[in-house]
């Protein structure tokens, strides 16, 4: 899905922070995700790990997928220029302030504990569930503040009054 994305952000010029630790971030989040899961798919080796959940929480796994998957394609499409895997800014970076980002100022995070939940329910294992949430624990409580405040610098009053009225994960119920 990032393919294109990844490719206009490799050929662009950034000010990045932490480049080792966000190398070791994005892989570890790719993996975590990614490698239980197909494990899960193509074996049955993770069988130790199955839970007993309900027809029907296993079809709410599927629709959380593939909402978090709808989502996370509004995400990047929202973001265009903008992406970025790793925590750092483009030249040209602007503040993006639409689409999911009128109301969370982290949507993608808030996508990738959906698709988590999703796959989890989906699958009935804790072993696709464990190394995805804590990888995406560890990413969102040691990113999230670095990122804040990288973006807070370059756009200062803007982010404060944008941040003010939006959720961090999740929409605000009440602004004010």
């Amino acid at each position: 899905m990032r393919v294109v994305y990844e490719r206009q952000w490799k050929q662009a010029e950034r000010q990045g922070v932490h480049d080792r630790r966000e190398h070791l971030m994005t892989v570890g989040i790719a993996l975590s995700q990614g490698i239980p899961a197909w494990i899960w798919i193509a074996t049955d080796r993770l069988a130790v790990a199955d839970v007993v959940l309900p027809l029907p929480l296993r079809w709410l796994g599927l629709g959380l997928t593939l909402a978090g998957l709808a989502s996370f394609l509004w995400v990047h499409a929202t973001l265009g220029r903008n992406f970025s895997p790793r925590l750092d800014m483009r030249a040209d970076h602007t503040l993006v302030t639409s689409g999911p980002y009128r109301w969370v100022r982290h949507p993608m995070y808030t996508t990738n504990f959906v698709l988590v939940l999703g796959y989890f329910l989906l699958s009935a294992n804790l072993a696709v569930l464990v190394p995805a949430l804590v990888m995406l624990l560890v990413l969102v409580v040691v990113r999230v503040p670095d990122e804040e405040a990288m973006v807070r610098a370059r756009f200062g009053a803007e982010w404060d009054a944008w941040a003010a009225r939006t959720g961090r994960f999740l929409p605000r119920l009440f602004n004010g």
